[in-house]
């Protein structure tokens, strides 16, 4: 029997004076394939916010015509559209994921492509992946050989290197075969909560939306938690679940 993918996604403004994360589901009418998107704007203001709202829309209807590198590439030309010749400080970007599942013929998996610090997730055989790399400086000076430059990276993890507006390569990964679970992110989920808490909660219950709540819950109550947070969990069932 095809896999059908029930989705919730659960949002959370904080003490932020914009909401600047979005998210966006959509399923195309004509070839049936389904993607959805996670945006973070760059930045606590207006345009960064309508910059990641337009991204994630964009993205998630591109990539069932192309695939989620395809659709993170359309709302990149789209938006340089629209903000070019926009004076210096008032054009908006964001940093972004978007994923969408392969055909259960092909196998089963996810076409996942993202810029920056948002990030996907994917439980397989009871196991936490984490299938995104950031691309900060923070995690460029992990790198280095220095010692000096290891130890201060954390203070450079807010500092994106690509973004859906600029010219920076779109990273993608296809993961294959059976998935129990999918979670796109912010990071003001990733930046707050463990490795461990995440998995606990994706692998806690079969609700996406009760899961999408719990992550969302867990990372505000933790003390460093100051920034805006979109999530959308993804698990095999019939329907579609909602989670505010």
């Amino acid at each position: 029997m095809p896999v059908r993918w029930m989705s919730a996604t659960a949002t959370d403004q904080g003490p932020r004076r914009v909401m600047a994360d979005a998210a966006a589901a959509y399923r195309n009418r004509a070839n049936g394939h389904r993607a959805w998107s996670v945006a973070d704007g760059i930045g606590d203001d207006y345009e960064p916010a309508y910059a990641a709202r337009s991204a994630a829309r964009i993205s998630a209807q591109a990539a069932t015509r192309g695939g989620a590198a395809y659709g993170i590439a359309t709302a990149r030309r789209l938006l340089q559209y629209e903000y070019e010749g926009a004076p210096r400080g008032q054009a908006g970007d964001a940093v972004m994921v978007t994923a969408l599942p392969f055909p259960d013929a092909a196998g089963g998996g996810f076409d996942i492509a993202w810029v920056g610090d948002c990030r996907a997730y994917t439980v397989r055989g009871g196991a936490l992946y984490q299938e995104t790399d950031d691309h900060t400086q923070g995690a460029a000076m992990r790198q280095s050989a220095t010692a000096w430059s290891r130890e201060i990276a954390p203070g450079y993890d807010h500092v994106v290197t690509r973004s859906v507006v600029r010219d920076t390569e779109i990273a993608s990964v296809r993961i294959t075969g059976p998935v129990e679970r999918l979670l796109l992110c912010s990071d003001g989920v990733s930046k707050v909560l463990p490795a461990g808490v995440v998995a606990e909660i994706l692998t806690g219950t079969r609700c996406a939306a009760r899961a999408a709540r719990a992550l969302v819950a867990a990372a505000r109550s933790c003390p460093s938690a100051r920034d805006n947070i979109a999530v959308t969990v993804l698990t095999p069932g019939h329907g579609r679940q909602h989670a505010r």
